[in-house]
Formats: structure tokens, sequence, C-alpha cells
């Protein structure tokens, strides 16, 4: 008697699919109203909330000819002032590598940060300038390795069109000077360091060649006093009258006579120029010549813009069609589930 009454029980709380259908039918009203409530609440959303658009720039390697006036540059150097074999040049590949680490680097971001993006939002304090700052690290996505080969694109969120285009172009523009910057600079101090270091060889060298003008005029006027005190005035046979070059007067130099040491030293305390008789020195100012023609801030490109950022047309947020679409199912689900609990409230 149990088991029959508990399998009426039972079959009694069993719903069909075709019972199901006839009370969401008979509860339509319910369920198209809260459809049609959600539906509007999706709409309403999508005029409320302003859409978010994303602007795209796209950069290239820089090709050779683009490089050459740096390279030839680093050609002069090597070849002309440190006499190298293997000259070297600006690589295509560690040009953009230096780009692509500028692109990333927290200082072109700060830099970015400080000139465009805070002045435009106008944050009145410290929270909300850091909410600012977090803001861009959402907004901003930089995609591409920096490889000789690949493309790097520099994306950015705005809530206008026109300001996101021109916030990645801007940040492209920063870095990039950056980079241009930072390769001219390296180059302008090698170019100032050897020019440093051959004017110190050449002063090196002259004041060197003094001391040692300055050490035989003492050694001749020495052999000149002797000279004098033997009453020799003319050299002796099979001596020396006049040698005017770096080496030293000896022990015997008085044997040349007074008339051949006054003239020497004469001629030695008259000279003014000591360049003429320093081996060494023409090759240093050879290239001291060389170093200051090199042309210190050559016209080269560390990218090429492929496509520049415009502004898009469709928002990448909200997505209407997805936002909408949602909200229908939402409410059709939310309708029918509505529509079960009223009747298992009746029911009850």
């Amino acid at each position: 008697m149990n088991t029959a009454s508990q399998s009426h029980e039972s079959n009694k709380q069993t719903i069909s699919l075709s019972d199901l259908m006839r009370l969401f039918w008979r509860s339509k009203k319910i369920i198209l109203g809260i459809t049609l409530l959600c539906t509007c609440l999706s709409i309403g959303y999508l005029v409320l909330v302003s859409p978010t658009y994303q602007a795209t720039a796209r950069i290239l390697p820089p090709q050779e000819s683009d490089l050459a006036e740096y390279s030839e540059t680093l050609n002069i150097i090597d070849a002309g002032i440190s006499e190298k074999e293997n000259l070297r040049r600006l690589n295509p590949d560690r040009a953009y590598e230096t780009l692509s680490t500028n692109l990333k680097s927290d200082s072109i971001k700060n830099q970015f940060l400080a000139e465009y993006y805070l002045p435009h939002f106008a944050p009145k304090d410290e929270n909300e300038t850091e909410q600012v700052a977090k803001r861009l690290e959402r907004s901003l996505s930089i995609n591409g390795a920096g490889s000789e080969s690949g493309a790097i694109k520099v994306a950015i969120e705005a809530k206008d069109p026109k300001l996101a285009a021109k916030w990645a172009n801007d940040y492209i523009a920063l870095a990039i000077t950056a980079t241009h910057t930072e390769l001219l600079k390296n180059l302008q101090s090698e170019i100032n360091a050897k020019s440093q270091s051959t004017q110190n060889q050449i002063a090196t060298l002259r004041k060197l060649e003094q001391d040692l003008q300055n050490l035989k005029i003492e050694r001749l006027q020495d052999s000149l006093a002797v000279a004098k005190a033997m009453g020799l005035e003319t050299p002796m046979p099979g001596t020396t009258v006049i040698t005017l070059d770096n080496s030293p007067a000896n022990a015997s130099s008085f044997m040349r006579g007074t008339r051949s040491l006054q003239a020497e030293i004469d001629v030695l305390s008259n000279r003014k120029d000591q360049d003429a008789y320093i081996a060494e020195l023409p090759k240093l100012l050879t290239q001291q010549a060389l170093l200051q023609s090199l042309n210190s801030a050559p016209a080269f490109s560390v990218a090429r813009i492929d496509m520049q950022a415009s502004p898009p047309y469709e928002p990448i947020k909200p997505i209407k069609p997805l936002i909408l679409m949602m909200g229908i199912i939402f409410g059709l689900f939310l309708g029918m589930f509505v529509a079960l609990i009223v009747n298992a409230i009746r029911n009850d």
C-alpha cells in the first residue's frame, strides 16, 4: 500500500518536457516581460557606457641604407684612427633591438605618462595620479620582437578614437627619438674620447720635445764654457760641427769650438715650433684633423613606420551585438526560471 502511494506521489512530481513547454507557454507574458526588461537594460548600458577605441601603429626594422652615414663614421674611426682591419657598422638588428628595448622601458612609459597621459586626465591628487598610471598600463600594449625580420605593434586605448591614434604615434615617436639620441650619444662619446686621447698624445710629445731641447741647450752651454776656457773658437779636425737633432751633447762637444756651439745654442733657443722634429707627430696631427672633420651627427633612422595609427571606426568595447545578445539570453533564462518558481509556489 505504501509502495503504491509513493509511486503515485513520484509520478505527480515528475514533469515531462511537454508539460514544461505548456508551463512556459502559459507564462509567456512573464518570460517575455523579463526578457524585454533585460534587453532594455542592456540597451541602456550601451547608451550610458562610453565606448573604448584602440589605435594601432606598426613599425619595421631599418634598412642598411638608413644607417649608412652612421656606419661610414664608424668605418673612418676604425680605418683612419684605430687602424683596424675589421671595420664596424651599425647593424639594423642592433638598432631595432635597441628601439624595442626603449619601447618597453619604464623610462619611455613614464615620459609618455608625464607629457601626454597625465595632462589629458589632469588628476587632482596622488591617488588619482596612481589610478591614471594604472590605466595606462592596462590600455597600452606592445607586441612583437625587436628582431631584424619582425614587426612591432604599439596599441593604445582611449575614449576618443582620434586621441588614441595620436597617442600611439606619439609613443612611438618618443621611443624612436630616445633610441636615436642614445646611439648618437655613443658615437659622439667615442669621437670625443679619441679626440681627447689624440690631443693628449700630441701635447705630451711636444712637451717631451721641449724638455729634450732645454736639456740639450744646457749641455751645449756647458760645452761652450769649456771651449771658451780653452780658447777653442773653431772645431778641431774630425769634430762634428752642428747636429740640431735630439741627440744629447756628449762630453767632447766642446771640441766643436765656441762658434759652432754658440750657433747651435742660438738656433735651439730661437726655435718656436718643435713639430718638424717630432717623428710621431705627423701621424697624430693627421688623426686629429680626421677626427675634427668627422660627421659627429650623421643622419640615420632606427625604424621604418610601416603603418601609422589612424582613428578606428569601431570600438573594441563594449561589443554591442554581444552585449545585446547576452541581455536577451539572460532575460529569457531568467524569465523561465521565474516562471518555474511561480508555478512551484502555486502548486504548493
